[in-house]
């Protein structure tokens, strides 16, 4: 990108832009470490919660038919009991999905795209300032 060094006329003027520049660069180096490891630990999550849930939800379509089936008694009790665990765990996981499902993480993963693509050109900003700076007397 052509930038507008010419209307810079003192080292001091430059010196100014590369502060910002620099201040700017240390934010999305900072905020890129910060969502990668954000991005990392929601890809755990959400790739385990959508596997688990998965599995609870054909255990739950599974048991619920057969449990009317089955003879009152100690079995009967223990499978009521593990669906009631396994419709519990499913519906904590579904709540959860708003603050570590697969939406979030691509939010993350977006918002970690737009500083690879922002770092880059913070950098290529310093080094044109940086040398138009080269070319001042004063």
């Amino acid at each position: 990108m052509d930038y507008s060094l010419h209307l810079l006329t003192t080292r001091a003027q430059c010196d100014a832009v590369l502060a910002y520049a620099t201040a700017k660069l240390g934010l999305l180096t900072y905020h890129d470490a910060q969502t990668g490891r954000r991005t990392g630990n929601l890809t755990t999550s959400a790739t385990n919660d959508t596997s688990e849930l998965a599995s609870l939800n054909a255990y739950i379509t599974a048991m619920t038919p057969v449990i009317p089936t089955l003879l009152a008694g100690k079995n009967r009790d223990k499978q009521v009991n593990e669906l009631r665990t396994s419709t519990d765990r499913r519906d904590t996981l579904l709540a959860r999905q708003g603050q570590q499902g697969p939406e979030v993480l691509l939010e993350a993963e977006a918002e970690s795209g737009l500083v690879d693509i922002q770092v880059p050109f913070i950098e290529d900003f310093i080094a044109k300032v940086t040398a138009h700076r080269a070319t001042l007397t004063s």
